[in-house]
């Protein structure tokens, strides 16, 4: 059995890989925890440490903000793997707007709570259509503090990684509208892919992922 570890996107739970198949693997999922005010992307990773076992080879799995995390806990600790799933890998991937965005200081005017709420322009940047995960992700939402999210948005607007390691793997979908694929470099594709891939497109994943871990 592989020690692996799966975290999740933004505010979401261990409910976003309920559709990937493991093939007998059982992964760990780590929880979310709350921020320290203006909290580092470094320091967050740091205090997650508590939530691994890193005695045996260790396989990270991040999906979107996971993915993220995923690369700053290998920074940390020795990972055999890091795979992140619709996400990015270096700072360099971060589309231009966003960093208007974060230059701007447009995300210290937004009120907490509005980012808690469900509207159709999400359902569209995260590429979903059905009524199972647009009711997914409104739990997501209504689950997570405003806070949480306002700090982790943040936190991606101003993440500043040069460089990535050999060892991680990249999967990402044709069509994320978030990430887009022409500012993503090296990736395993899923063609018709979007940003909620990881729930619509398990399938395609599940096969990526096993012949990732299969060494």
């Amino acid at each position: 059995m592989k020690n692996i570890y799966l975290i999740s996107g933004l505010g979401a739970d261990e409910r976003v890989f309920r559709n990937i198949d493991f093939y007998g693997e059982n992964p760990k999922h780590i929880r979310w925890i709350d921020p320290y005010i203006d909290e580092s992307l470094e320091s967050y990773s740091k205090r997650l440490l508590n939530q691994i076992d890193s005695k045996n080879e260790l396989i990270l799995i991040g999906v979107s903000f996971g993915g993220i995390i995923a690369s700053e806990i290998a920074k940390h600790v020795p990972a055999k793997k890091i795979i992140v799933i619709s996400s990015i890998k270096d700072s360099s991937e971060i589309p231009f707007i966003y960093r208007i965005i974060n230059f701007l200081g447009l995300m210290n005017l937004i009120p907490s709570y509005l980012l808690k709420l469900y509207n159709p322009i999400l359902a569209y940047f995260f590429g979903i259509s059905s009524l199972e995960d647009k009711e997914l992700l409104k739990s997501f939402l209504s689950k997570t503090d405003g806070k949480f999210i306002k700090w982790a948005l943040k936190s991606i607007l101003m993440w500043n990684n040069e460089n990535y390691p050999s060892n991680l793997v990249h999967i990402h979908g044709s069509d994320d509208r978030l990430f887009p694929r022409k500012l993503i470099g090296q990736v395993a594709m899923i063609a018709g892919g979007g940003h909620f891939m990881i729930l619509n497109k398990a399938e395609e994943i599940s096969v990526k992922l096993r012949e990732i871990l299969k060494d």
